[in-house]
This record gives structure tokens, C-alpha cells and sequence, in this order.
């Protein structure tokens, strides 16, 4: 199953809108900033799939027009429907074959959309009232995972074997283990009409069920080790039935059933109101014992996420995955996506075709497509683009992505990781663009730069870094740069616990941290550069501190050619200079274009490190 382009007429902003598949990858990626449209498309995705499942019965309506075309079992199917009539590939339809639609779509919210639970309610009180019988025989197809799964998805997680992907992944992070070999099963009426359970009545038996309900319950009461009647396992103070399932004999009997078979089974029950829970013993790594309450919403959204992917790998399905990344710990997003490829992509995973939003660039950050959608509005109309997964990431400090602070030390750890010897970090991604240009404008391209440059995504970010014991703790052997503007991050700059290396404005202020190779450098100003005032006091030779007006751009206001990008800020006295327009377009289409005198402002930050290196 493979969705392969959608054309939406109007819905919300989503005007005239088209977004073709390309490839055959299971996984695809979605960013942009909130607003543009992302969550629309989900939630336009939900509608024209409610109205493809629905045609399947009888003649339906949709809001708007739409053009769907995707694989299913090798075949080509196109589902258009404009100005109220349906076509299938290319025919007028009142109904759609069953054998031409998805098994199911599985849609993972972890914000709030009005629409897409109130879509979701009207296909579940329909299929309800489909089955009155609650024989549970037609299997639901939109299934909208919540909170209210998650002993449901957890157990049957735990109770899959030992070599499951998932399970394994679940288990180590979340520090868990199974300490029993039993899972109790506890069953409430169902929500329509039943019979009352009769002491001794077989027919009585689970209120009366019948049909594929009854077959799994009954085959759930073989997995039961010791002696016991369908009457002793029945409360009928509490009107309920607890089953206590041994886990050996569970795998045994349902050996050749999938974790997907399985999943349905017991959602079943809890679509006709009989589930009430399904809870499996598990404890910490040192045997203290703990509830599923007491994971936090993090941890259990990479349950979600690993038991839809492990659940549904071999269905025919669209999974919608609309920021499942948000809550997860930003040490598990580097990992997220590898985790959720070794799970789904299989050959048979082939058959589910993953859609996921994404806010986090730790998860970007380590996802193996070059290319990434990104949505972008421009001129009122949205567009989904194809972008290089590096300019994506590199476009951060833009505004296209927002890295939490978590996000940025974590980012720096991986890419440190990565790298040996000296670094310099930088406080964005622009700032690393510009020094890496200056390196090869002062020393030339041909020669190799005994340092690692890196962005820390912020001054506060990096201020914290190169205050932290653990940091050094964890790059011990490495000697670590800082590099701020002259702004509100001098307070950065001043940390505790260090000495000043070096007192000169023009060659950069420089503190070193007690006990460790830390360095924090301030951006050089000249004597000489016509902004000089803005750093420092020409009565008095004493700099302004926090409140001077000193960012990266401002090194090459005196270049010849870039007067544009720069004006007066009408904010400050003194004709003081600013930086305007686009930080990613002047560090990635200008500085490189200036010559190498223009960037003898930044040499002194060079010298300062390769003295400190001994180079």
C-alpha cells in the first residue's frame, strides 16, 4: 500500500493542492512551521479516507473535491471525486469495491484537531450501529490511537516473544521487565444489548456473545494454567470476568497469529465495550515494581509509535503520524526513526505507508532520506517542496524548524561524537557558515583547519554547555571554544568559576574555566572598525558589556559592496549600526563572494586557537 499523489480543492489553506510520492521509501517526512499547513493535510487525508470508507457502503459526501491515487496489492487505483461525483479510476462509481480500499488508517495525534476526532467519532458511532450484533466480525478501519490504549498497547507489546523488534526496543528504554507470567484480562458488559450471565448457563457466557468475540475469548481461556470454571473467573457482584492468562501457554496458542491479528482481537472488544483492561506485571531493572501510570507522557508516546508500527507492518494501511516526536525525550529522538525502520521495514512492511510531521530536528537530523517535504506558504497558497535534508536542518536558525534546548545540546553531543580535537562553537547555524568561509578566505581552501566548528544553536545554549561539569566530563582529552557576539550574550561570556586569559577588545576577551580546557572568546572589534562605538565607551575605554549592539554581520559592515544589508537603528543613539534581511541568505550568498581582506576582522579568533593548540 502506497499513496502515490493527492490534489485537494480547498481545504482550509490548503488551496488547489497537490503532493505527489515519490519512490517507494514507507517512510515519509513532513516539516514547516506551525501554520503552514502540515496538521490540514492530515486532517484532509482523515476526511477523504472517512469518504472512500463510507462509499464502500453507500453513496457519501465529502466538503470539497479531491483526486486520490495510490498502489494497493500492485494495482493502481485512482478515487476522484469533483462537484459530487464519485469516479474510480476513470469510471462514475455510487459505491467503491472493498478490495480497492486500505485495510486500515492509523492516525496518531499528539496535539488536539476538533476535526479529525469529531471524523473519527462519526465513523465509530457508524460502525457501531453496524454492529448492533457485537458479534465483532467486521473489523474497524480507521483507528485513532489515545491515551485511553495505553495498557492496552503496552501488554500486548510485552506479551509478543522475546526476539520482537518492539518489545525489545520498549524494554530498554524504558528500563522495564515483565516480573510474572501472567496477564489478567478483565471484561465488562458490552455496551449493547446482552443477556445476563446465568450461574451454570453456557449460552449465558460472556453476556450472550457470539461470533469472532466469543472464538477469542474462549481460545484466551486455554491459555489459563491450573483448574477453573467459566463460572469461577465471573464476579457477579461487579458483573465482570477476570482471565488469568498464562504467558507460555498464551505464545503457544497463538503461535502463527500476528502481533497485528492479535491487536484487532482485543481491540475488538474494546470497540463493543467489553475491554476493560489487560495489564501484565512489570518492574525496574532493580525488581522494584511500577505502574503504567507512572511513565510519563514522553515514554508512553514511544509505545504508541513502536506498537503502531509493529502492530500494522503487515496490513495494507496509511499510517498518519502528526508530530509523534513531541513529547519523546530528546535522547530518543536521534534514535526514533532507526528504531521505527528496523521495526517496519520489512519486505511485508512494504504494505504500510508512513506519513509523519515533525517539529523535532534531532529526529531530521537522523533521518536517512536526503530529501525532506517542507511546507511553505508563499503568496497565501501552500506548497509541500522538496528540500536537501541538510539545508532543511541548516535552516534553523531561519525559523524553520525550532531546536528546544535539549534538542541543541543533544544535537551538539551526537555531532561531537562524530569528531576528535579542538572545536570552536558558535552560537548559530549562520555564525558557523561565516567562520568556516573565513578559515578558507584568511588560510586557503587547500589547508586542513586543525578544529571542528559547530553551532550551538543559541548563546544561551552554549553558555550553558560551557558551564557544565558533565560537559567536560564527557569530552575530556578535547579543548572547547565559545564564540558570542557582543549583545545581551556577554552575560554568557562571564561565567563563574573562570579567569581572564586575555583583557583586549581588539583580540577578543577571553575567559578561561577553572580545571578544564574551556575557553569563552568574544567577537573582536578593531580600533579601527567604524562600529567600534558600539562596543566600547571612547570617553572612559571601558566596553558597554551586555548592552553593547555587536552581532557576527557586523565584521564586514566596513567590506566593500554590502552597505544594503545594513541600516540605522533607530533604537539606539549615536547612528549605531544593525544588521537587516535574511542572516541564512547573507551567510551563504554574500560573505562567500567578499574578499579575503574583508575578513581580517575575524583572524584574531584564529590566532587565539592556534596559539592555544600549539599550531
Amino acid at each position: 500500500m502506497r499513496l502515490k499523489s493527492v490534489w485537494i480543492s480547498e481545504y482550509k489553506n490548503l488551496r488547489d493542492f497537490t503532493l505527489t510520492f515519490d519512490g517507494d521509501s514507507f517512510l515519509d517526512i513532513f516539516v514547516g512551521k506551525n501554520g503552514t499547513g502540515k496538521s490540514n493535510f492530515f486532517e484532509a487525508l482523515v476526511e477523504i479516507f472517512n469518504f472512500v470508507f463510507a462509499s464502500t457502503k453507500r453513496r457519501s459526501e465529502i466538503s470539497f473535491d479531491f483526486d486520490l491515487f495510490y498502489e494497493i496489492d500492485g494495482d493502481d487505483v485512482r478515487v476522484c471525486c469533483e462537484g459530487g461525483q464519485l469516479q474510480v479510476n476513470g469510471a462514475n462509481r455510487s459505491k467503491i469495491a472493498d478490495a480497492l480500499t486500505p485495510d486500515n488508517v492509523i492516525i496518531y495525534y499528539s496535539g488536539h484537531s476538533d476535526k479529525i476526532t469529531s471524523t473519527v467519532d462519526q465513523y465509530s458511532r457508524a460502525y457501531a450501529r453496524r454492529n448492533r450484533k457485537w458479534t465483532g466480525e467486521e473489523a474497524r478501519e480507521f483507528i485513532s490511537i489515545g491515551a485511553e490504549y495505553k495498557e492496552m498497547l503496552l501488554s500486548i507489546l510485552l506479551m509478543q516473544p522475546d526476539d520482537c523488534a518492539a518489545r525489545r526496543y520498549i524494554c530498554q528504554k524504558l528500563g522495564i521487565e515483565v516480573t510474572s507470567e501472567t496477564v489478567t484480562l478483565r471484561l465488562s458488559p458490552p455496551r449493547f444489548k446482552h443477556s445476563d450471565v446465568e450461574v451454570g448457563d453456557v449460552a449465558s457466557f460472556l453476556w450472550g456473545a457470539k461470533g469472532q468475540s466469543l472464538v477469542f475469548v474462549e481460545r484466551l481461556l486455554n491459555c489459563v494454567r491450573g483448574e477453573f470454571t467459566r463460572d469461577s473467573i465471573y464476579d457477579r457482584g461487579q458483573d465482570r470476568y477476570t482471565i488469568r492468562i498464562n504467558l507460555e501457554l498464551f505464545r503457544e496458542e497463538f503461535a502463527e497469529a500476528s502481533s497485528s491479528d492479535l491487536f484487532r482481537q482485543f481491540d475488538n472488544l474494546k470497540t463493543l465495550g467489553m475491554f476493560e483492561g489487560l495489564s501484565i506485571p512489570i518492574g525496574l531493572g532493580d525488581g522494584r515494581p511500577i505502574l503504567v501510570g507512572d511513565f510519563s507522557d514522553g515514554q508512553f508516546q514511544s509505545i504508541y509509535i513502536f506498537a503502531i508500527t509493529e502492530f500494522f507492518k503487515d496490513r495494507n494501511c496509511i499510517t498518519l503520524l502528526d508530530e509523534p516526536d513531541s513529547f519523546l525525550h530528546p535522547e530518543w529522538q536521534f534514535s526514533f526513526l532507526k528504531q521505527v525502520e528496523d521495526i517496519a521495514a520489512t519486505e511485508a512492511a512494504q504494505t504500510n505507508h508512513v506519513l509523519l510531521s515533525s517539529h523535532s530536528a534531532s529526529t531530521i537530523v537522523e533521518a536517512n532520506e536526503p530529501q525532506i517535504r517542507l511546507f511553505e506558504i508563499a503568496d497565501g497558497n501552500v506548497s509541500a517542496v522538496q528540500r536537501d535534508k541538510a539545508a532543511v536542518v541548516q535552516s534553523l536558525s531561519a525559523g524553520l524548524i525550532t531546536f528546544s534546548e535539549r534538542e541543541a545540546r543533544l544535537n551538539i553531543y551526537h555531532n561531537l561524537k562524530n569528531t576528535n580535537g579542538p572545536v570552536l562553537m558558535v552560537e548559530g547555524v549562520t555564525d558557523e557558515i561565516i567562520f568556516e568561509t573565513a578559515w578558507r578566505k584568511l588560510y586557503g581552501a587547500e589547508v586542513n583547519r586543525p578544529f571542528e566548528i559547530l553551532s550551538a544553536f543559541s548563546c544561551t545554549t552554549l553558555g550553558r554547555l560551557m558551564r557544565s561539569n558533565e560537559f567536560y566530563h564527557d569530552n575530556q582529552g578535547r579543548t572547547i571554544f565559545a564564540l558570542y557576539d557582543w549583545d545581551e550574550a556577554y552575560n554568557e561570556w562571564n561565567m563563574n568559576h573562570s579567569q581572564v586569559v586575555q583583557n583586549d577588545v581588539s583580540r577578543c576577551l577571553v575567559k578561561k574555566r577553572n580545571g578544564v580546557d574551556g575557553y569563552n572568546l568574544m567577537l573582536p572589534v578593531s580600533e579601527e572598525h567604524s562600529c567600534y562605538g558600539q562596543v566600547v565607551n571612547a570617553a572612559t575605554g571601558e566596553h558597554y558589556k551586555s548592552k553593547s549592539s555587536f552581532p557576527m554581520e557586523l565584521l564586514f559592515r566596513d567590506a566593500p559592496g554590502v552597505g544594503a544589508h545594513f541600516e540605522i537603528d533607530p533604537t539606539r543613539p549615536g547612528d549605531c549600526q544593525r544588521f537587516k534581511g535574511d542572516k541564512a541568505t547573507f551567510a551563504k550568498e554574500i560573505v562567500p563572494g567578499l574578499p579575503p581582506v574583508a575578513f581580517e576582522p575575524a583572524r584574531p579568533v584564529f590566532d587565539f586557537i592556534l596559539h592555544t593548540i600549539g599550531q
